[in-house]
């Protein structure tokens, strides 16, 4: 069984839940746990879709950022699925733990070029910027 998690944030409106949950049920996820996250973090619809899925099952979601602050975190969740028999698809992309070719994708490709945030990305790319013409990163000293 394919088992859909959708996640927003605190500043996301409700209406990207339910696309989330579309672009999942497109992809034949049956089960659908959702969350919208405040900036605490808990993710309690995360933990229920992982109590239910049983070895053979996949946990689907959109981006790696969805589930996860970071790519440990999400590599957390990786294993802490496969210890359990459970496979883990980001959709969009070629990762897909419950295949080979996509645990060897995952260990190849930085996790979060495959689906960042695009807020993270714009300040990733304006810290490069700012590291290139050598400013200084951080709060201003006086």
């Amino acid at each position: 069984m394919i088992v859909g998690y959708c996640r927003i944030g605190p500043l996301e409106p409700s209406a990207w839940l339910e696309a989330q949950k579309s672009t999942l049920a497109a992809a034949g996820a049956q089960a659908f746990f959702g969350d919208k996250v405040g900036f605490g973090g808990a993710t309690p619809e995360l933990e229920r879709a992982i109590d239910i899925a049983e070895a053979g099952d996949v946990i689907a979601v959109t981006r790696p950022y969805r589930v996860a602050r970071s790519t440990r975190g999400v590599l957390a969740l990786i294993d802490r699925l496969g210890r359990k028999g459970v496979g883990f698809r980001i959709l969009n992309t070629p990762v897909d733990t419950s295949t080979t070719t996509g645990r060897m994708i995952l260990g190849s490709a930085p996790l979060w070029s495959l689906g960042m945030s695009p807020v993270r990305a714009m300040l990733w790319d304006v810290s490069l910027g700012q590291m290139r013409r050598g400013a200084p990163m951080g709060a201003a000293t006086r």
